[in-house]
C-alpha cells in the first residue's frame, strides 16, 4: 500500500517556491503551449477536409495557395512533381493547412484541433503533422489512453503525466520534424473525434499541472497493467532517476483483463518472422528460452537457437518481432510444448512508470491524482507551467 499518502500533498508546496527561481525564458527553448504530432509519416495519399473558413500556404515560403469557407474532401498526393491538391499539382516540397476560429480540420475522417503541415517525403510518401494546442492534444490523448468511465482521480493523475510525457518530448525532440507521433510508440491520439466529456474534464481540472524531480522535467513513462511491479526506466533508454527507478510493488491491477495472458508460439513462426525481419534466417528454431531477466522479473534477454546459427535479442526486440499486441509484455516465461513455445505472462506494456490499471483501483480505494503520482513516481513535486511561464525548463537528459 502507498505508506505516506500525505508527503503527495506536501510536495505541492514547491511549485510556489519555482516560481521565483531562474532567468526569462531562453529564446531556443520550445513554445510549452503547443505540440507537434506526426498523425501520418508514410502515406502516399491522405484525404483532406476543412469543416470552416480556412487557408492553404506554401510551408517553405509561407505564400497563400488557397482560401475558402470550407474545403469539400480533397485528395492529397506525393508525386515526382511536389504534391497533387485534388486535380492540381503543386511544385512544392509542404503545404500548411490553417483553419480560422473554430474550424476544424478532417484528416482520414478524423477531426482534428489545429493546423495541419503536409510533406512530401523523398520515397515519395506524405508526413503530416498537426500542431496543436498541448491542452487540445491532450483531450486527444486522453480519451484513447483510459476508459472514460475510470474514477476521476485516476484520470486526473494519468493527465499529469501525458501532459509531462508530452512536454518532454516537446523539449527533446526540438530539432526533428515532429515530436510526437499519433500512436502508442508515444500516447495514442484521437484528436477531436475521440475526446470525451469525463477524460476532457480531468485535462481542465489539471490545465498546466506537470511533475518534476528536484526541479527537473523527465519523460513520465506510463503503462497499461504492470503485472506486480514497475520496471527500471533504463529499458527504454539511459535514465536513471529515482522516479523511474521501477520496484515499485503494485497489487493493484488485478482486475485489468491484461493482468495474466497466454500466446502460443509455433517453431515455424518463430523462424518465419525472423526472416522476414532485419535479424534474419537462422536455420530451423530448436529452443528459445529467457537468458537474463531485469529485477523486476521481465525478459532482459532472450536466446532463440537455429540450425545455422544463434540469436540473440532484447525483451523488447522480441515484443517487436512477434507484435507488441501478441507479447503483451516483457513478464513472461516459456514452456517448450512439442513444436511450440507457450508464452505464459503478466501485464501490458513496458511496465515502466505508472500502472493505469493500478492507478484506477487506488481512485477507487480514496486516493488522490497526487497521492497516486507519488506512489508511481517517487520524489516527485508539481508545479504548474503557468509559474514558469519567465523561466527555462530545466530537462534531464535522454535520448533526443
Amino acid at each position: 500500500m502507498i505508506r505516506n499518502p500525505q508527503s503527495a500533498i506536501r510536495t505541492t508546496v514547491v511549485a510556489a517556491c519555482l516560481a521565483g527561481l531562474g532567468t526569462p525564458l531562453a529564446s531556443a527553448q520550445p513554445s510549452p503551449e503547443w505540440i507537434r504530432v506526426a498523425v501520418v509519416r508514410e502515406d502516399p495519399e491522405v484525404s483532406l477536409q476543412v469543416h470552416g473558413r480556412f487557408s492553404v500556404l506554401t510551408l517553405q515560403t509561407g505564400n497563400t495557395i488557397q482560401q475558402g469557407k470550407r474545403l469539400p474532401r480533397v485528395a492529397v498526393r506525393a508525386v515526382p512533381e511536389g504534391i497533387a491538391f485534388g486535380g492540381e499539382i503543386l511544385r512544392v516540397g509542404g503545404l500548411r493547412i490553417e483553419p480560422e476560429r473554430q474550424a476544424t480540420i478532417s484528416l482520414n475522417g478524423r477531426r482534428l484541433r489545429g493546423a495541419l503541415e503536409i510533406r512530401r517525403q523523398q520515397n515519395q510518401t506524405l508526413l503530416v503533422i498537426n500542431r496543436v494546442a498541448l491542452e487540445d492534444y491532450l483531450r486527444g490523448v486522453l480519451s484513447k489512453e483510459a476508459p472514460d468511465y475510470w474514477p476521476p482521480e485516476a484520470l486526473r493523475a494519468i493527465a499529469v503525466a501525458a501532459r509531462t510525457y508530452a512536454l518532454y518530448q516537446r523539449f527533446t525532440k526540438a530539432s526533428g520534424d515532429y515530436d510526437v507521433t499519433g500512436d502508442v510508440m508515444s500516447q495514442d491520439y484521437g484528436g477531436k473525434s475521440e475526446e470525451k466529456a469525463a477524460t476532457t474534464r480531468a485535462v481542465q481540472a489539471t490545465a498546466g499541472v506537470i511533475v518534476l524531480h528536484r526541479g527537473r522535467l523527465f519523460p513520465t513513462f506510463y503503462h497499461s497493467t504492470c503485472g506486480g511491479m514497475t520496471e527500471h526506466a533504463r529499458v527504454m533508454g539511459d535514465y536513471d532517476l529515482p522516479p523511474l527507478a521501477g520496484g515499485v510493488a503494485c497489487r493493484f491491477c488485478t482486475a485489468s483483463p491484461f493482468s495474466r495472458w497466454q500466446r502460443r508460439i509455433t517453431k515455424a513462426d518463430l523462424g518465419w518472422a525472423l526472416r522476414k525481419s532485419v535479424h534474419g534466417p537462422i536455420g530451423a528454431v530448436s529452443d528459445f528460452r529467457v537468458a537474463e531477466r531485469t529485477a523486476s522479473g521481465r525478459a532482459q534477454e532472450v536466446v532463440i537457437v537455429g540450425a545455422e546459427r544463434t540469436l540473440r535479442l532484447t525483451g523488447y526486440d522480441l515484443r517487436a518481432l512477434l507484435g507488441f499486441e501478441r507479447v503483451r509484455s516483457p513478464l513472461f516465461t516459456v514452456i517448450p510444448v512439442a513444436d511450440s513455445f507457450l508464452l505464459d505472462g503478466r501485464g501490458w506494456g513496458h511496465g515502466v512508470g505508472m500502472c493505469q490499471w493500478g492507478a484506477a483501483e487506488l481512485a477507487r480505494r480514496g486516493f488522490s491524482a497526487a497521492e497516486i503520482l507519488a506512489y508511481y513516481y517517487p520524489g516527485i513535486e508539481f508545479v504548474n507551467l503557468r509559474d514558469l511561464a519567465n523561466q527555462p525548463i530545466d530537462v534531464i537528459g535522454g535520448p533526443s
